[in-house]
């Protein structure tokens, strides 16, 4: 039984060309710049079809493997560390680095995704038709302008309780600094802010969205003079603040939450951290490596960031500061309680006075009056009627009062395939 010659069409055209030259009606020389090939290589190949016929054209790698293919062995072993539990929800790219990084095995990420497609742990997803956003240029120097945001999400997946991830990114470099809090609070950027100027320096601009925590929302917010206490205090350090009129004019910081809600929450389940105080200190090595693959230069090499000098106290910045009122006996009302100024001799100059109490960071409380510390002591407490709770804070402050714990035996209680093997495999690893 004969068997059929496969060819393309690209074969199939060199085949007319190669009949006419064998027919004395074509020269080789005229081949040649035909079928764009040297002269030799026309000469090879009128050769084989002299000799062979059409057969030898088509080519031998038809039908067979590729020398490339991945070995047996390796898909084998890349599928069983693929359906791993601990690798659940990994992407082809983050998987494709995990490969080589922990188990020594380098291959293409394609190669990562085909054989996740084929252990059904990857979902080929059609793309959604794009939005079209205008294109900003980075800036020119490192510290021109840094956005800043805070992503609320389950981190620690079932392991631990939700918190928050307050990012500061700089827009020319894309470098990157974060840290967990408990919920987004003007505390939480307060002390980014302050451990941001401690590695870099002062920024000449934040980038933010229009949360009550960097200005006031109200009716009379258009005066210059009102602004919020991390806007004031943004304003002692001469550090500008511009707010956002949609996630995507800051997309650079929302596009870096999406990539660490991805890779973070994995290299913590790689790491077997589930508390924020395991996770803060994690981050101290993690983001070294995370701009070491996502940082880029800038393209002025000028530092714009400010020091600042060893005069200037940051503490006494960056902290809560309220304005109150002293009464004729010399006291004051703060945060439900009353206080009386003690001095050696009376002060009229202090009746109806503005005196700032200062919260510093730290939990910390003392007062002044015209840059002066002031000595006071507590002379009675008032009745409370609860804690100030912003409108960001309030989930959290729900979520701690009304907390309760489903045992596993409540019928309730479900957990999909995947939960239970992690679940499986930290109690196994833990033992």
């Amino acid at each position: 039984m004969n068997e059929g010659v496969y060819m393309t069409q690209k074969e199939l055209d060199r085949v007319k060309v190669l009949m006419k030259v064998s027919e004395k009606k074509l020269k080789q020389t005229q081949a040649a710049i035909e079928l764009n090939l040297s002269l030799r290589q026309v000469q090879r190949l009128c050769k084989l079809y002299k000799t062979q016929g059409i057969a030898a054209i088509a080519s031998k790698k038809r039908g067979k493997a590729s020398n490339r293919k991945l070995p047996e062995s390796i898909r084998v072993q890349v599928s069983d560390v693929i359906v791993g539990a601990l690798y659940v929800g990994f992407g082809p790219t983050l998987m494709s680095e995990k490969l080589e990084e922990l188990h020594g095995i380098k291959i293409s990420r394609e190669s990562v995704r085909q054989l996740m497609i084929e252990n059904e742990t990857w979902s080929v997803v059609k793309e959604k038709r794009p939005v079209i956003h205008q294109q900003r240029q980075r800036r020119a120097r490192s510290g021109e302008l840094v956005q800043i945001d805070s992503s609320p999400h389950a981190w620690f997946e079932d392991r631990g309780e939700r918190c928050n991830l307050l990012v500061f990114i700089d827009d020319a470099t894309g470098r990157t600094y974060g840290k967990f809090f408990e919920s987004e609070t003007t505390a939480g950027y307060m002390q980014m802010m302050f451990e941001y100027i401690k590695l870099y320096g002062k920024p000449l601009v934040l980038y933010s969205d229009k949360h009550a925590i960097f200005r006031i929302n109200s009716g009379d917010s258009t005066r210059k003079d009102n602004f919020t206490q991390f806007g004031r205090a943004l304003k002692e350090l001469d550090i500008g603040l511009i707010y956002a009129n949609s996630p995507q004019a800051k997309g650079r910081v929302e596009r870096a939450n999406q990539t660490l809600q991805d890779r973070l929450i994995k290299e913590m389940r790689l790491a077997g951290i589930s508390t924020m105080e395991e996770a803060n200190k994690f981050l101290d090595s993690f983001w070294d490596k995370y701009n070491k693959r996502f940082s880029v230069l800038p393209r002025c090499s000028e530092d714009a960031h400010r020091k600042i000098g060893t005069e200037v106290d940051l503490s006494k910045i960056l902290c809560m500061k309220q304005e109150r009122t002293v009464s004729k006996n010399l006291e004051f009302q703060f945060e439900n309680e009353i206080y009386q100024i003690m001095l050696e001799k009376p002060c009229k100059s202090l009746i109806r006075a503005k005196i700032t109490a200062i919260r510093r960071l730290d939990g910390s409380l003392f007062f002044e009056y015209q840059g002066k510390s002031l000595p006071v002591r507590k002379y009675a407490e008032q009745q409370s009627f609860g804690p100030e709770v912003s409108s960001k804070e309030l989930e959290y402050y729900f979520q701690k009062r009304n907390t309760r714990k489903v045992p596993e035996s409540h019928p309730w209680r479900q957990e999909g395939r995947a939960a239970k093997r992690q679940r499986e495999y930290w109690a196994a690893k833990r033992t």
